[in-house]
């Protein structure tokens, strides 16, 4: 993966999480809005593990 597939990748998973966390508090749902946040927190080590496993390219 190229650095800049791996921005858009991130940004587009924060980016979803993000609007989902903000509905929630706006919406006074602070247990969603928790959920949400620690979803995004799964979703992210996933991808960290995920990259981990990719070959370093130089």
């Amino acid at each position: 993966m190229m650095r800049e597939q791996i921005a858009d990748a991130l940004r587009r998973l924060v980016a979803v999480q993000v609007e989902d966390i903000e509905r929630a508090v706006k919406d006074g749902h602070k247990t969603i809005a928790l959920n949400e946040l620690a979803d995004l927190n799964r979703q992210l080590k996933a991808f960290a593990a995920a990259l981990k496993k990719v070959p370093i390219r130089a």
